[in-house]
């Protein structure tokens, strides 16, 4: 891969996620755009510039709430596997995002739901593999994967306690986009279960962690929650 091309990727990325209208690709190509960059390195078979597209899409999509984009995406990346790179990074934060988008699929899609969450729960043995070697850096990502198979399994109890606890993890180790994510989960399964008052609650906090962040885009797609957690006792 061309070395500005994957800077700018992830420059796209970054536009992407703090909800700046900008084509990151124009100033070294000016016909350029995300879509016929992955086009052009899927005829020409390269790999890893379809790898990364797939990653940063998968990545968005997420966390702007849009969890069928997401899925497809997973499963268009599967042509691209990042788990055959040795990238270790890259390949934990991956198989995070993959099983958190695998359990909400879970929950979404009864149909598909064994397939789903087996993907989901592969990520959260393996994450909890990871966390022997290092509690800091995976103990509120460990949590977040058993909150929402938790949630799955309509196990109340622990899914409160596994959200709080990766919350608190991420904070106390400065992850402050996944503290965020922590708190939007929560306010979510709150919503769910109809404790209103408390969802709000959680949502202000995740919009503060995003605008900490520099994710205006973030902050700006929790509004509509807000809202409906607000009507539910106003």
């Amino acid at each position: 891969m061309t070395l500005w091309r994957s800077s700018v990727i992830k420059h796209q990325l970054i536009l992407d996620l703090m909800g700046i209208e900008q084509n990151a690709f124009a100033p070294y190509d000016s016909g350029a755009t995300e879509e016929s960059c992955f086009a052009s390195a899927r005829q020409s078979k390269e790999i890893s510039v379809c790898r990364l597209i797939c990653m940063t899409r998968k990545y968005l999509a997420f966390f702007k709430g849009d969890f069928d984009t997401a899925g497809a995406v997973y499963e268009l990346s599967q042509e691209y596997s990042i788990y055959s790179i040795g990238r270790q990074t890259i390949i934990l934060v991956t198989m995070f995002i993959d099983g958190l988008i695998a359990l909400y699929l879970a929950r979404k899609h009864r149909k598909e739901e064994t397939k789903w969450a087996d993907i989901g729960f592969r990520m959260l043995e393996s994450m909890k593999n990871w966390m022997k070697h290092s509690t800091w850096n995976f103990s509120n990502k460990c949590f977040l994967l058993e909150a929402e198979y938790s949630f799955l399994k309509e196990d109340h109890k622990r899914a409160i306690y596994c959200y709080n606890a990766s919350i608190a993890s991420a904070r106390d180790n400065h992850f402050i986009h996944e503290e965020g994510l922590a708190e939007e989960k929560l306010a979510f399964y709150l919503l769910h279960e109809r404790c209103h008052k408390d969802a709000l609650d959680h949502l202000y906090n995740a919009k503060k962690c995003y605008e900490s962040w520099g994710a205006h885009a973030l902050v700006k797609n929790l509004d509509k929650a807000v809202a409906i957690a607000a009507s539910g006792f106003s």
